[in-house]
């Protein structure tokens, strides 16, 4: 599968079912929260690791192409704002899927209001220098996940997932098959079907208690 149709289907699933499909892929941690924007993002990363510093992020902007996710860290100085409405208008233009910091950013309402998925831990309205050599396409770790240059990013309102193209590829046929699940359970429940009737709940809990191997599941 080649990688456009991959991020494709990717970017029509939540990304709570990509993470039910392989529950073994890395997840940042709940602060880093989405501040604008709207449905699934998926992407390659480029890499930035700034020290409060803004001419890294630039740098990697610049490099970026489109569809790809723009992933700062800039946890070691988290007093200022890395990024903010220039940037990520800038990064809207050239076709990027999102921007991560794990940091702050600024220019909220513009941000908002242009409708381009940033994440970031917080805001501030003060921004950092621009004097420092940049450091762009390194390991770095942002949310508590170790990335390299080019691995796979998806977001989405419940937070941001990392993977790789063969990871991704091996789970998204079973994430569609999840997420196919949950809609139909979904539509039961709107015509005042219960939950309990689409699971396996009673059967799972009994094989728990008597030690009998089990998985939790839909039966619709």
């Amino acid at each position: 599968m080649d990688l456009d149709t991959l991020l494709t289907r990717a970017r029509l699933l939540p990304v709570s079912v990509v993470s039910d499909a392989d529950k073994s892929l890395p997840t940042m941690d709940h602060g880093i929260r989405r501040v604008s924007g709207t449905g699934t993002v998926a992407g390659r990363a480029v890499t930035v690791h700034s020290d409060g510093d803004l001419l890294s992020v630039l740098e990697g902007l610049e490099f970026a192409q489109a569809g790809d996710v723009l992933v700062v860290d800039a946890s070691t100085t988290p007093v200022v704002a890395v990024a903010g409405g220039l940037f990520a208008t800038e990064a809207h233009r050239r076709g990027l899927s999102a921007i991560v910091v794990d940091g702050l950013v600024r220019d909220l309402d513009t941000l908002k209001a242009l409708g381009f998925t940033v994440y970031a831990r917080g805001s501030c309205p003060r921004s950092g220098t621009a004097l420092v050599p940049p450091r762009t396409q390194v390991p770095i770790r942002c949310g508590g996940v170790n990335i390299r240059p080019g691995a796979l990013v998806l977001g989405d309102d419940d937070g941001v997932l990392v993977t790789s193209v063969e990871r991704l590829t091996a789970a998204v046929a079973t994430a569609e098959a999840i997420n196919a699940s949950e809609e139909a359970v979904l539509a039961m429940l709107a015509d005042g079907g219960s939950l309990f009737s689409a699971m396996n709940f009673r059967t799972h809990r009994e094989n728990v208690l008597n030690g009998t191997p089990s998985r939790l599941g839909f039966i619709v």
